[in-house]
């Protein structure tokens, strides 16, 4: 690919999210309105970062989950990177923010977490053992569902 192709490439979904801000113990949320944001620790869940994922970039972070009717149609037509103004990327309404959990909350979260990751490691070095090609298997990059994101009267 020459240097002007790349230039004029569109960056993936993972590639605009590699290169957000981010904090520990943050996390990211995709809102209803096509905008990745990045958000710091509880309970505050502040923004940190904000970016508008083009529709080919929704698509392919939902393509990464099973299918959902209700996922497509709430996406069908958004276009992240129509919301420019400074107010609606870094103060988003609540329904775009991950949830604010208590100290104590946030603890128990954690323990949870880690003892699924502790089970999903148990589960694959037992399938790795008995043959199972878990390299495939639990890809982040394999393709789970093929949203049609496009509005209803282009069909």
């Amino acid at each position: 690919m020459s240097k002007a192709e790349e230039t004029k490439r569109e960056p993936t979904a993972g590639e605009l999210i590699r290169k957000m801000k981010m904090v520990g113990e943050g996390c990211m949320k995709m809102g209803d309105d096509g905008v990745m944001r990045s958000f710091g620790g509880p309970p505050e869940r502040v923004v940190f970062d904000a970016v508008g994922f083009s529709p080919a970039q929704i698509k392919a972070m939902l393509d990464l989950q099973p299918w959902s009717q209700e996922i497509e149609d709430l996406y069908r037509g958004v276009d992240g990177r129509k919301v420019v103004d400074h107010e609606a990327l870094y103060n988003p309404p609540d329904s775009y923010r991950p949830p604010k959990w208590t100290a104590e909350e946030f603890a128990e979260k954690k323990k949870e977490t880690a003892k699924r990751n502790k089970e999903l490691m148990e589960r694959i070095e037992k399938e790795r053992e008995e043959g199972v090609d878990v390299d495939a298997k639990y890809a982040c990059s394999r393709e789970q569902a093929d949203y049609d994101l496009s509005p209803k009267g282009d069909k």
